[in-house]
């Protein structure tokens, strides 16, 4: 850390990062989806309730009704979220699970180091070991790790340490960077 910073520069995230699970169906995609199966499984349960075949017609009504709900449990685990910072001397965890619950830990930055096992990233410190992004792919998963090697790098050299105050943001395809 460098000498001279005061205990606000200490408390201020200098590395900063947002992962996300990816989710490619927006909110007005999801509309016009189930309003297009629910025209189609309409037109088809009337066609069947035409024909004589009533209590099909309800079961083209549950279809569209458990798919909705598919989609929002979908949606729901979505909110997830994990935010990784350098502030002060420690790399810092926040875990957010889709209820709005959070598990936070920390490690000291310049003995942790990203690790990826068996297809998980860890970040790993004098023993402990955190997994981090688990709902992303291998592929963010290796540039997320790489990133933190770069970052945790930077911070044992002081070389994240800025005298302008700006946070080092990183964006990768399901990671969003920590608006100050």
């Amino acid at each position: 850390m460098a000498q001279g910073m005061s205990d606000a520069d200490r408390d201020r995230p200098v590395f900063s990062l947002i992962l996300h699970p990816h989710r490619s169906l927006s909110p007005r995609a999801f509309m016009i989806l189930m309003l297009s199966i629910s025209a189609v499984s309409f037109v088809a349960g009337t066609v069947f309730l035409l024909m004589g075949a009533w209590p099909v017609f309800g079961f083209f009504g549950l279809d569209v009704l458990l798919i909705y709900l598919a989609f929002r449990f979908n949606f729901k685990s979505g909110r997830r979220c994990e935010i990784v910072e350098i502030v002060g001397g420690d790399i810092r965890v926040r875990q957010i699970d889709p209820e709005g619950r959070e598990a936070q830990k920390s490690f000291e930055a310049y003995w942790s180091r990203p690790d990826i096992r068996q297809d998980k990233l860890y970040l790993n410190c004098r023993g402990e070991s955190l997994e981090i992004g688990s709902f992303l792919i291998e592929e963010e998963k290796n540039d997320i790790k790489n990133e933190l090697d770069l970052a945790l790098y930077r911070f044992r050299n002081n070389l994240l340490v800025s005298k302008t105050q700006n946070v080092h943001h990183i964006i990768i395809p399901g990671c969003f960077p920590v608006r100050p």
